[in-house]
């Protein structure tokens, strides 16, 4: 009994630990149940280009494409293994995907683009690379319902 009390008490803690975290005061706070937990910090719009070039060099064509955006910050088990992070970043696309649909109503667009920032953790270029070693940001994209994800690159 105790241990079934003590696992409940963990269940209800855990979303209550990220509004402990600095970056997450007054933030919608959420609970992966992987030993990773976060906040909310943004949902809007981005957009996508994608260009494809042809190996001789004799053209290339570009594209921008209208996207969500949903930024979050994790805490708790990081993770840079790509199947890892794919699950957790279709858990945080299918929790706030109601909210962007709000967000976004109105507006085209085919992709959501998910961004897990981790502010507690060294960038080691696996996923971006950027001049800031301080955090690890794990870009990637989804479709608009949230079916699969294929990161950046």
């Amino acid at each position: 009994m105790r241990y079934i009390l003590t696992v409940l008490v963990m269940c209800f803690a855990l979303p209550a630990m990220a509004q402990q975290e600095r970056e997450c005061r007054g933030k919608q706070a959420f609970d992966l149940g992987d030993g990773s937990y976060g906040c909310l910090l943004e949902v809007g719009t981005s957009s996508i280009t994608t260009t494809l070039t042809r190996d001789d060099g004799a053209s290339s064509r570009s594209s921008r494409n209208a996207a969500g955006e949903i930024v979050v910050a994790m805490f708790g088990s990081h993770s840079g293994s790509r199947q890892v992070v794919r699950n957790r970043m279709l858990a945080v696309c299918r929790t706030f995907l109601p909210r962007v649909k709000q967000e976004l109503s109105g507006r085209n667009y085919s992709r959501i683009v998910i961004q897990l920032v981790w502010p507690r953790v060294k960038n080691t270029g696996d996923f971006v690379s950027v001049s800031s070693t301080s955090v690890d940001v794990q870009p990637a994209f989804s479709n608009a319902n949230c079916r699969g994800i294929r990161f950046f690159g």
